[in-house]
């Protein structure tokens, strides 16, 4: 029998996760599987259940969408507690990532069986380090994709709005954003080359997808034990209209002012030369102001039943 540690969403979804995770936790019982509901209504409190408990639990499963995924890792990243996560969000770009079923609980927990049997993915973390961080939880850990430009500004928010769902609302976020938008001051330190410049995006992916399933970063893999940064020059309202509609298929990667670069690590600093950046965003989660330090960990988190794409 392994004792696992569930967290749950029951705000979710209006009422939908509520009916998830009872469904999650029926599923994995019939496993014959202690189980530890670390639940406690709010991101912070259900981290720090977490993080309390994370020594005496074989694993910890998560169950909603990428803030939960989000979550999971804040607890199990360099720590030998393997991470489960039942997809049932409206963005889930983790699970994708990981190769995991989503919007289907049996599949789930089946494959989270098959990890508690062996089949696990060392997956690659990006780790975010800052004076700013938002507690608790500092550093702050991400799977999918930071954000620091208008990709940031877009992401809060589609964050604060519960209609339309996926990747609909980051469209109306940005037709929201986009009017306001004024080219951004930054200083990038990237393996330690140094450049300052304006943009109108700025994020450090580790996987492929952002925002529901957009294609930030196309080559990204979650096991390749690096990041990619991602950034856009300073562009028209026309051009940054083209920019994310190109974004549902990755071909903005041929924009001549689009630069993909592999690092190891990379700092962003606001700069003078722009508007001020906006809070940066991880996994459409709030993390914190720059300067923000974003350094790639290979393997940190075990995910059970992960199928690497």
């Amino acid at each position: 029998m392994r004792t696992i540690g569930i967290i749950t969403n029951p705000t979710s979804g209006s009422g939908r996760g509520v009916r998830r995770g009872a469904e999650a936790k029926a599923a994995l019982a019939a496993g014959g599987h202690h189980l530890i509901d670390l639940s406690r209504g709010s991101w912070a409190a259900s981290y720090e259940a977490g993080m309390a408990h994370r020594d005496s639990l074989d694993a910890l499963v998560v169950v909603g969408g990428d803030g939960m995924a989000h979550l999971g890792l804040q607890v199990c990243a360099e720590h030998r507690l393997p991470l489960g996560i039942v997809a049932a969000g409206s963005g889930d770009d983790i699970a994708a990532a990981m190769g995991l079923p989503r919007h289907d609980i049996a599949a789930s927990v089946a494959r989270i069986e098959a990890g508690l049997r062996g089949e696990t993915v060392a997956m690659d973390v990006g780790k975010v380090d800052g004076a700013a961080i938002e507690e608790p939880g500092r550093p702050r850990y991400f799977g999918a994709v930071l954000s620091a430009g208008l990709d940031a500004a877009v992401a809060s928010f589609a964050r604060g709005i519960s209609f339309p769902r996926g990747p609909l609302k980051y469209k109306v976020a940005t037709l929201r954003e986009v009017p306001r938008f004024r080219p951004y001051g930054v200083r990038l330190t990237a393996d330690g080359r140094e450049r300052t410049q304006t943009c109108t995006l700025v994020a450090v992916a580790n996987a492929r997808v952002f925002g529901g399933g957009l294609v930030i970063s196309p080559e990204s893999r979650v096991t390749d034990g690096r990041l990619e940064l991602v950034t856009a020059e300073a562009m028209s309202k026309r051009d940054i209209a083209r920019l994310f509609a190109k974004l549902k298929d990755g071909s903005h990667v041929t924009d001549p002012l689009v630069r993909i670069e592999q690092v190891d690590s990379v700092s962003i600093v606001a700069d003078a030369s722009g508007a001020p950046l906006p809070a940066a965003f991880a996994d459409g989660e709030l993390v914190g102001a720059t300067p923000v330090t974003v350094t790639a960990v290979p393997g940190a988190v075990a995910v059970l039943g992960g199928r690497a794409q």
